[in-house]
Order: C-alpha cells, then structure tokens, then sequence
C-alpha cells in the first residue's frame, strides 16, 4: 500500500478518541517509509496521552519493527502473529480475507 493510499486511515486514526490498534496479520512486506508512518502515528497518539497497538505482525515485520526500533517508542505495543491462521474442518481449510484495518482500541 502506498503512503497516498495510508493516508485517509492514519488521518482517522490521529483523530480517534481511543487507543489504535492495527492488524498486520495480512500484511507480508513493508518498507521504511510504512514504519515511519507508524512512528509518526505512535508519537501523536502518545502526545494526546493514547497508544498503538500492532496487532499480528508476522515475524519478518517484526523484524523490521525491531530494527527500526518501533517497539521502543513509549506507548507501541507489538503483538506477534498466532502460529497459524488456518483453520481445519472436514478437509475444508478457512483462510481469513486480506484486509488491512485500523481499529479503536
């Protein structure tokens, strides 16, 4: 996704009453400057008193949350993808949808 295409959702989420929560769990790559959005974000929401919570990052984002050091900044919390999404029933595998959310804590 495109910092153009962030934009409208990092707007709603600077304006939320609430502490934020973002879901990576479909979220498979980033760059520099998506971690940068999210520094930006964390350094707001923590100016107005309120967190971010990266919710099911896989382990190569958080590799990368890491090495930018996203998870030292006072109010971010990251939390790890479960070990697997996928669900068995009766030989059906259910896959959850790619989405990318911002949500009010």
């Amino acid at each position: 996704m495109t910092q153009a295409r962030r934009r409208p959702a990092l707007a709603r989420a600077i304006k939320a009453p609430a502490d934020v929560v973002i879901d990576l769990t479909e979220l498979t790559w980033a760059d520099a400057s998506l971690m940068l959005d999210f520094v930006m974000l964390a350094r707001r929401l923590r100016a107005q008193g309120r967190t971010v919570a990266l919710r099911n990052a896989q382990p190569q984002i958080v590799a990368l949350i890491e090495l930018v050091g996203l998870d030292r900044i006072d109010g971010v919390h990251v939390e790890r993808a479960t070990a697997s999404r996928d669900v068995d029933i009766s030989a059906h595998a259910i896959r959850p949808r790619p989405r990318l959310r911002v949500a009010h804590a």
